[in-house]
């Protein structure tokens, strides 16, 4: 399976190790056109961005790259805050985007504690039995969809890979709302089952590295072997090769 792109990439602005320039330079090296670099929201503990102005910085360093043969985006990875479906990336940053991705992760730091109880203090409890699990599964989804409803997102992060959902209604809407649904081949992640309930829902799929090292960037492999085995087009692969137009489109952007 041949990719054009590889749209979640992390640099040194967050927890990548690789400058955007090695970036660049590893994405060439696997035969890709683009690369995206979406760093994580600030509000990521220890792992996110410095501040908004991280990102303002990697635009201009974008801008004054030049690596041919490679077109780099400037894109964000969005964390989810709470159960109405804010996001750590303010509106006003959106369209100096070219991806914005969205997804739940662990120690963020929500706006506030009220919230805090609701979503995340809930998964914590997941583990005392099934009626926690639900609730913890019902807060997940119910934040991811409300982001995905009230955000122009491009792409939703490893469905369900911290936070478990259900898949179903995640999938749904992501068709309704046009948005791509992740393969994460850094994590390995959707597992085959969910990946297949997505499919049959009728999303569009993305497969992306998620890397943070210079070897890792274009290691599309776990995609390519879901793909084979699920029996998935690749007409339904947002960055696959297949005679069309080989070139990112974001909401944004269009």
């Amino acid at each position: 399976m041949k990719y054009y792109g590889d749209y979640h990439t992390h640099s040194r602005y967050s927890d990548g190790r690789e400058p955007v320039e090695r970036i660049a330079e590893a994405a060439r090296r696997h035969g890709l056109s683009e690369v995206a670099v979406t760093d994580h929201g600030p509000r990521l503990l220890v792992l996110g961005v410095d501040g908004l102005h991280c990102y303002e910085r990697l635009i201009q360093e974008i801008k004054d790259l030049n690596i041919p043969g490679v077109r780099v985006l400037a894109g964000a990875e969005a964390n989810i805050l709470d159960l109405e479906g804010r996001l750590d990336i303010p509106p006003q940053l959106y369209e100096e985007l070219d991806v914005l991705i969205c997804g739940l992760h662990p120690y963020t730091v929500p706006g506030n504690i009220r919230d805090g109880c609701r979503l995340f203090g809930s998964n914590h409890l997941r583990h005392l039995g099934p009626g926690w699990r639900r609730k913890a599964v019902e807060a997940n989804t119910r934040a991811t969809v409300a982001a995905l409803e009230n955000n122009p997102v491009d792409v939703l992060a490893h469905p369900g890979l911290f936070f478990e959902v259900d898949i179903s209604e995640v999938a749904r809407v992501c068709v309704r709302r046009e948005v791509l649904f992740e393969i994460n081949c850094g994590h390995r992640h959707p597992p085959p089952e969910d990946v297949e309930i997505a499919f049959k829902a009728g999303v569009r799929f993305i497969i992306n590295s998620d890397a943070h090292y210079y070897d890792t960037v274009g290691e599309l492999d776990y995609g390519s072997y879901l793909i084979e085995k699920l029996g998935i087009p690749t007409e339904r692969i947002a960055n696959c090769r297949f005679g069309g137009d080989e070139r990112w489109k974001g909401k944004r952007k269009q």
